[in-house]
């Protein structure tokens, strides 16, 4: 299923997350990984437990997006305790990729698995995250 979300609300849940993966990137970059939202955007929604076997599969299983990543243990901390649907939403910008997962509202970020540029920009701390 696909919800629609106002760019703003997106907005609002990057920049306010408590999320410790999305905090380590850089205010700048997640300025223009906001500005190069749609207006309006499509959030992929689904059950946590569906998403999280799959994304564990998917992305743990690839060594480059693996070791090139960071979030790990809160995006998956995050679909092993949701209760609800949640949304995934891939952002870009600035060099930086996100995954974002949103609770069902599209409020406020849970989790996120973040590849820099490069190793080169890696926040010190986030493999812990």
């Amino acid at each position: 299923m696909l919800l629609k979300v106002a760019r703003e609300r997106i907005a609002e849940a990057i920049l306010t997350s408590s999320c410790e993966a999305i905090r380590m990137v850089p205010r700048e970059t997640l300025e223009v990984i906001i500005d190069g939202l749609e207006e309006s955007v499509a959030i992929g929604m689904g059950s946590a437990a569906t998403l999280g076997p799959t994304y564990r599969d998917r992305y743990e299983s690839i060594k480059e997006f693996r070791e090139g990543s960071f979030g790990w243990s809160g995006f998956f901390d995050a679909l092993s305790e949701a209760k609800e649907s949640v949304g995934v939403l891939a952002v870009r910008g600035g060099g930086w990729r996100i995954i974002l997962l949103v609770n069902e509202s599209a409020d406020s970020v849970i989790g996120s698995l973040v590849r820099p540029p490069t190793r080169a920009d890696w926040p010190e701390g986030a493999s812990a995250t």
